[in-house]
């Protein structure tokens, strides 16, 4: 927040002064208190208005902030500082085209504000155009060299693409502009996890705990490195406590929902799976998960309600209609498991399971070539495909007695063991 200084020693002034101190201390209660009292002696200082403005929207009541900031600009229209504060509002509101037309008014204002092309950024980001939000960041490094909140969010955001090295570059820049910057530590853990640098993410994630030991996010993203590490009682304890932090946190929920499936605790999993959608309800990925785990119960209808709501939610996702595919072909709805394989695969060509499972779903249809071809393919891939078909069959022989097929020679020679 900028200041404007006055020379003229009046109460009004010494009233909005205090409360600048309140507000940096923490005390916004009190600062708004000396804030109201400002105005009540002059109710035609812009500043006032922006600063309390400015304790409001720290106090989680965007509304009155935004009140507040409309009133600085109502009394001051080229306040830049106000229309990027009110920008920023309104991001959080999740009005993202009003937030753009306040950042931008504030850079048009004073287009070496900064603040306002790293809060720009974040709106960008937010929406998902995040070529825009790292060139936002980039102008606010430009103009600020050392502007560490700016390195940290183009760091998260490089992240966020899978540019790991840049990530990296960015985030250990913030921690060193920035001394004892755990937001920094724990977004650069959280980008050595997703490279799979378990170890340097335990690492940091550690480093942000120390500093900030009520900080539910890095608990979080420690417990994944840890999962990733197969360790996944010592990552339920980190949820455990990211969940104790924070009791609306839908990652630690989420999160400590995969390590209990990942043990065959399907019923904690459903639990936190249950909690995480009822935090978020729009969280396609949760609903996916949690059909999982009723199909490992046992409960297929379960299932395919939830991932039914998963494709509602999110077209897109690949695994869910291979997963969904996997219910049909053991309910023997082989047309049904064949669309969904032939989606999956649409969404994903890569999806070396999705033709693995297309061809084993083609041989319950004697559909000889289909089934080599996709079977081929998945080998090719990676798949073991003797693996999978053992699976669900002790051997050819079971298989052929169970759908009372006779398998060609080259498919049932495909599917044997070596030596068997």
């Amino acid at each position: 927040m900028n200041n404007e200084l006055i020379n003229e020693d009046k109460g009004y002034y010494n009233y909005f002064q205090r409360g600048n101190v309140r507000l940096v201390t923490k005390k916004y209660d009190d600062a708004i208190e000396d804030y109201d009292n400002a105005i009540r002696l002059e109710p035609e200082y812009a500043p006032i208005y922006n600063f309390r403005g400015y304790a409001y929207e720290l106090k989680g009541n965007i509304d009155l902030a935004i009140i507040n900031y409309n009133k600085a600009i109502e009394l001051k229209d080229d306040y830049a500082e106000a229309y990027s504060n009110r920008g920023v509002a309104y991001g959080k509101k999740e009005e993202f085209e009003s937030a753009i037309r306040d950042l931008s008014r504030a850079i048009a204002l004073n287009p070496n504000l900064a603040q306002a092309y790293n809060n720009r950024g974040i709106v960008y980001d937010n929406k998902g155009e995040v070529d825009r939000a790292i060139a936002d960041y980039s102008m606010a490094i430009e103009l600020k060299p050392d502007y560490a909140e700016a390195y940290n969010n183009r760091g998260v955001t490089y992240g966020n693409k899978d540019e790991h090295e840049r990530a990296i570059l960015d985030l250990s820049k913030a921690t060193e502009l920035k001394r004892g910057y755990a937001i920094a530590y724990n977004n650069r853990g959280a980008v050595y996890r997703s490279k799979g640098d378990y170890d340097l993410a335990i690492e940091d994630c550690s480093r942000a705990i120390r500093l900030k030991p009520d900080y539910a996010e890095p608990y979080s993203n420690r417990g994944a490195a840890y999962r990733g590490k197969d360790d996944y009682d010592r990552a339920i304890e980190d949820y455990n406590v990211a969940v104790e932090l924070n009791p609306n946190s839908v990652e630690a929920y989420y999160n400590r929902g995969i390590a209990y499936y990942e043990k065959d605790d399907y019923d904690l999993a459903i639990e936190d799976y249950d909690r995480a959608i009822e935090l978020q309800p729009d969280l396609a990925d949760a609903y996916n998960n949690r059909g999982n785990a009723h199909k490992k119960r046992g409960e297929v209808d379960s299932a395919i309600t939830d991932y039914n709501k998963a494709i509602e939610l999110n077209p897109n996702l690949a695994e869910v209609y291979n997963n969904r595919g996997d219910i049909y072909r053991e309910k023997d709805e082989l047309i049904c498991a064949i669309a969904d394989y032939n989606k999956a695969i649409e969404l994903n060509p890569n999806s070396a399971e999705a033709y693995s499972n297309r061809g084993e779903a083609w041989l319950h249809m004697a559909e000889w070539e289909k089934a080599k071809l996709d079977l081929t393919v998945a080998k090719v891939m990676g798949v073991d495909i003797i693996m999978a078909f053992h699976n669900d069959y002790e051997s050819v022989p079971d298989f052929e007695k169970k759908n009372d097929l006779k398998l060609p020679e080259d498919i049932a020679a495909m599917l044997t063991p070596p030596g068997a």
